[in-house]
């Protein structure tokens, strides 16, 4: 087993966790705030408690932007010494070359960490604009659909970041020749952890990679979600030649059904037409 980092770590008690606004459900459990739950406490000078610091960490469904608003909040009624947000795996969002996403709010993990032989692992960072999260929320728990992306995201950013030359890094296709998902467990907004183990991996010709990896999505020191992946990361001419070929050959087949399916259900036009 791989080294297991200390960012995923059970709930200590008494620890207070920022979840984003589209949270608001889950925030009801004692300890874990939303974002204008929090700004509301803070104007209101009911937060923080007593005297000492207070340590925030950050759970799902929080940016930046979310963060400096409070940080803003705090500084306006001279409370910025007092409360310590923990933001640090935000800053190490994966790039847009490695994630293979256009927009920031849609990449879901940290730049991909190596942890022993072959083991990788990233923090899950869940942004509240997030594609995945446009139209889907039920209850509590964070739709099955994050930690399948996530798991995607993040044998490509290993593959990109760890295995192919450096001057292949954004130049590869990736094609998935096989991707099973087992869900063990709800995933709820709070800070969890993206593991990959890279089983195999060889080059058959220059033009290829073809990778084995089994993935998982952890949190509190369980996992709630485990994967296994056979994918091939191509040469990006080569990749974008098969794949023309086979629009081709799809929009052939296409025609055909279609003029079928016309002739079928309007043979005597379709006798006329031939006449």
């Amino acid at each position: 087993m791989p080294h297991e980092t200390p960012r995923d770590t059970d709930a200590t008690p008494g620890a207070l966790f920022l979840v984003g606004d589209v949270f608001a459900e889950f925030a009801h459990h004692e300890g874990v705030f939303t974002v204008s739950q929090l700004a509301r406490l803070i104007r209101s000078g009911t937060f923080p408690e007593g005297p000492g610091e207070v340590r925030v960490t950050l759970g799902q469904g929080v940016s930046l932007f979310d963060v400096q608003f409070v940080r803003d909040t705090l500084a306006r009624r001279g409370l910025a010494d007092r409360v310590v947000i923990d933001d640090r795996a935000l800053h190490t969002r994966a790039g847009r070359e490695i994630a293979h996403k256009h927009r920031p709010e849609n990449v879901l993990i940290s730049e991909p960490r190596p942890v022993g032989a072959d083991w990788y692992e990233a923090d899950l960072l869940v942004d509240a604009a997030n594609e995945v999260m446009s139209d889907h929320l039920t209850g509590q728990h964070m739709q099955g659909m994050l930690a399948t992306e996530a798991g995607r995201q993040m044998f490509i950013a290993v593959a990109e970041q760890f295995y192919l030359p450096a001057e292949a890094v954004g130049s590869r296709y990736f094609v998935i020749d096989s991707f099973a998902t087992r869900y063990r467990s709800f995933l709820f907004p709070l800070p969890a952890v993206v593991r990959c183990h890279v089983l195999a991996h060889r080059t058959p010709h220059h033009t290829r990679t073809t990778f084995h990896c089994e993935l998982s999505v952890s949190q509190g020191g369980s996992e709630t979600a485990c994967l296994e992946v056979r994918f091939t990361a191509f040469d990006t001419q080569v990749s974008h030649a098969k794949e023309t070929r086979a629009a081709q050959r799809s929009l052939q087949d296409g025609v055909a059904l279609a003029t079928a399916a016309a002739a079928a259900e309007n043979p005597a036009r379709t006798e006329v037409g031939a006449s």
